[in-house]
């Protein structure tokens, strides 16, 4: 629900706030679009010449109204733009196409279709993501180098990884009948549907791998992980009945993509710092005894304050999918789904923070959340309601 809005008023004003300058409205980075607003500027001119217009059922008209149309169930699932690409790339036409359908001189409506591309074309210059927002700059092919030995290009086996970036781009390299999975977001509690999909696919591995970006500084002489890095691995793995076999089992592909990764230019790096980076193949055991889950043992009171703001802000505070962890000066919860998280101190004290927003949003004490007079806007969370541009942080 990252870029679902949260009010009535913020749904429809979405095509304003598109053209806003702004990271986060329906991508992660800043990608502004003006040419929604172009299209609403368009219908109030259209509304303004009505009785000009000579009303039939066109192409222009029924891509209008499958344009307008398609926001709904957009803004009602996801509002994510990835999900809303085949609209992105028909909003150019269709500005285009009611410009044309305007009453205006020829002359003024190419003049007005130049402005609008220009004004786009603006942004789209002025907000490039390019150098900035991929890791690596892609050139010649292969464009994430990586030194795959033979026995990856022709040995299928079941991978595993666990990093939050997959590096699925590798993929078509290794052998063709290789099959992979990511865990890194994966439920590993067993009650979850996920869970058990994932050990179903994890029985039917006849070679079980993991692949995961080296360590540098948990690494061998050798090249290979460290003890240390390996019980890492283990803790991560085991509540997925996983471990690493042993270090042993371990290999190393260079990548000069991980290393561009770590250190931008690797043009002055010496080849041996380089060559510490890329990735650790390890044979995976499968099943092990998995170990007992940590929970963090909550007070009464911290307890009923979860409950209390997953009671009063149910979509922002949803109890599905949540992680909570003991810090050294109170207890945190994550909200995965919401983005947010819950922190109640041992001082008393009860703070929500959104992921976007830069500093907690105090709520009050523990005794002033439990309390029967407590009131949270649920349509006001700190850097993320509202339009863009009022969002605070």
């Amino acid at each position: 629900m990252r870029f679902m809005p949260d009010t009535w008023r913020d749904a429809i004003l979405r095509p304003i706030a598109m053209a806003a300058p702004d990271s986060g409205v329906y991508v992660e980075i800043m990608a502004p679009d003006f040419r929604f607003t172009v299209i609403a500027l368009l219908l109030l001119i259209w509304a303004a010449m009505i009785v000009r217009f000579k009303w039939r059922l066109t192409p222009t008209l029924i891509l209008l109204v499958f344009v307008v149309a398609t926001f709904a169930p957009w803004l009602a699932t996801t509002g994510n733009g990835r999900y809303f690409i085949p609209i992105l790339l028909a909003a150019g036409p269709l500005c285009v196409a009611l410009i044309y359908h305007l009453p205006f001189t020829k002359s003024l409506r190419l003049t007005s279709a130049i402005l609008v591309l220009c004004l786009q074309g603006f942004a789209v210059y002025s907000s490039n993501p390019w150098h900035s927002w991929g890791w690596v700059v892609w050139g010649d092919k292969p464009f994430f180098p990586v030194e795959i030995d033979n026995q990856a290009k022709t040995e299928p086996a079941t991978y595993v990884t666990l990093s939050s970036i997959s590096y699925s781009l590798i993929v078509p390299r290794f052998a063709a009948d290789s099959r992979w999975t990511n865990i890194a977001s994966q439920s590993p509690d067993p009650q979850t549907v996920e869970w058990t999909r994932l050990q179903k696919f994890l029985r039917e591995a006849k070679t079980l791998r993991l692949l995961v970006p080296t360590v540098p500084s948990a690494m061998t002489g050798e090249g290979l992980p460290t003890q240390e890095a390996l019980q890492s691995f283990d803790e991560i793995l085991g509540p997925y009945k996983l471990a690493v076999a042993n270090s042993a089992n371990c290999r190393l592909l260079p990548s000069k993509a991980i290393a561009e990764i770590a250190l931008r230019n690797v043009k002055d790096v010496d080849s041996k710092t380089v060559g510490k980076f890329g990735f650790w193949i390890c044979a995976l055991k499968y099943p092990i005894d998995a170990p007992p889950r940590a929970k963090a043992q909550l007070k009464k009171s911290v307890a009923e304050v979860f409950t209390k703001l997953e009671t009063v802000c149910p979509r922002i505070f949803h109890i599905g999918g949540t992680a909570t962890q003991r810090l050294n000066d109170g207890f945190l919860r994550v909200y995965g789904g919401s983005d947010t998280k819950v922190y109640v101190l041992d001082d008393g004290n009860v703070f929500y923070k959104y992921y976007r927003a830069l500093n907690p949003v105090l709520l009050g004490t523990t005794s002033t959340v439990l309390s029967d007079q407590f009131k949270m806007d649920c349509s006001q969370i700190r850097g993320r309601s509202g339009l863009p541009w009022e969002r605070g942080i």
